[in-house]
């Protein structure tokens, strides 16, 4: 398991009380409060520890929020819940989000419902699905068995597939289940120093990698995102050791694809870190105020690391599918020699599943 420990506390809504899902939570938590209602409004009053179950009135199914000007990868969103409690010290949730409890969405059958009515339509358009947005994917799976409700629901389907992100190690529910190959399970990893000393919370590096192992060996595609990558001494190597561990772990067969993705941050995250991570370093580079409004790594400086792990990767499988996650398009033809334009990542994505 990974090293965070589990919420302590449910808040419920109090129409959710008797839904399957808060009957299941109940079991293992006990109830702090019950609301009359629970809305965004709501969420500064939580903290660390809660579990929030509340209605959500809003849309189940949105697309990624790309950036105008940067390269997108497509993804539909299945939006279930708001937060983590993993810790990583440059999680942008930390600015986007006004509670540091987790905010799960009690009245998870509507979005399931949602979900089919979506993939029901009459000649929908292939789309990759993703929970993993504003939360990990995994996260309170050993809870809720969400992910392996999902698992089961897209088996059947053939225009779609899902994919799951996580920074734990909770397979467990995932194996063993009828998935027909629709499902890609990923993990965020990073360089041994950076998950050390900036997840303090996820499963250690080790774990990750064995529980992608035990997933592809179950059938699974696997998924692997370098994201963020943080320069630090021995950046180079640390990489490098991650990229050779992931191909003693996993077939490169069984690989759908591998991210990259340089550490960017809205300005008011710095101050969040510095408070909440004095010991974090992270915030010590140059960085530059870019046009997404994020704050990155001076270009030739991202390129220098996308270079660097895009030849290792090669190293071990040429013809391994990595792309850039929201990267521009002369940082694409930098590092790749091509661009792909508006819609060529989406379709090399979509093909490869």
């Amino acid at each position: 398991m990974g090293r965070a420990g589990k919420p302590k506390r449910l808040v419920v809504e109090k129409s959710l009380t008797d839904d399957p899902l808060t009957r299941a939570l109940r079991k293992s938590l006990p109830v702090k409060e019950v609301r009359e209602r629970i809305g965004p409004s709501d969420y500064p009053d939580f903290g660390p520890g809660d579990l929030v179950l509340a209605r959500h009135h809003g849309s189940f199914i949105k697309p990624c929020p790309g950036t105008r000007g940067y390269i997108c990868c497509g993804l539909q969103i299945i939006h279930f819940g708001l937060g983590c409690h993993l810790g990583c010290t440059y999680c942008i949730l930390q600015s986007y989000l006004d509670t540091r409890a987790l905010i799960l969405f009690g009245n998870v059958e509507d979005g399931l419902a949602r979900l089919q009515e979506v993939l029901a339509q009459d000649k929908p358009p292939f789309r990759r699905y993703c929970t993993g947005e504003f939360t990990d994917s995994l996260l309170l799976e050993n809870l809720t068995g969400l992910g392996a409700r999902l698992v089961e629901f897209f088996a059947d389907q053939s225009q779609a597939v899902l994919e799951l992100k996580t920074k734990t190690d909770r397979v467990q529910t995932l194996l063993g289940l009828n998935h027909g190959g629709r499902t890609i399970i990923s993990f965020s990893v990073n360089a041994p120093a950076v998950a050390r000393s900036e997840e303090s919370g996820a499963a250690s590096l080790k774990s990750r990698l064995a529980a992608a192992g035990r997933a592809a060996q179950h059938g699974y595609r696997i998924g692997f995102h370098f994201d963020p990558l943080i320069r630090h001494p021995g950046w180079r190597e640390g990489y490098q050791r991650t990229v050779s561990d992931i191909f003693q772990h996993v077939p490169a067969e069984s690989i759908a694809w591998i991210s990259l993705g340089a550490f960017r941050y809205l300005p008011g995250l710095k101050t969040v870190v510095a408070g909440r991570h004095p010991q974090s370093r992270i915030m010590d580079e140059e960085f530059v105020l870019a046009a997404d409004g994020k704050m990155r790594y001076l270009r030739p400086l991202r390129v220098e690391m996308y270079r660097s792990l895009l030849t290792s990767i090669r190293g071990f499988w040429p013809e391994a599918c990595v792309y850039l996650c929201m990267e521009s398009p002369r940082v694409w033809r930098e590092v790749f020699g091509f661009d792909p334009g508006p819609r060529g990542l989406i379709e090399m994505l979509d093909q490869r599943v």
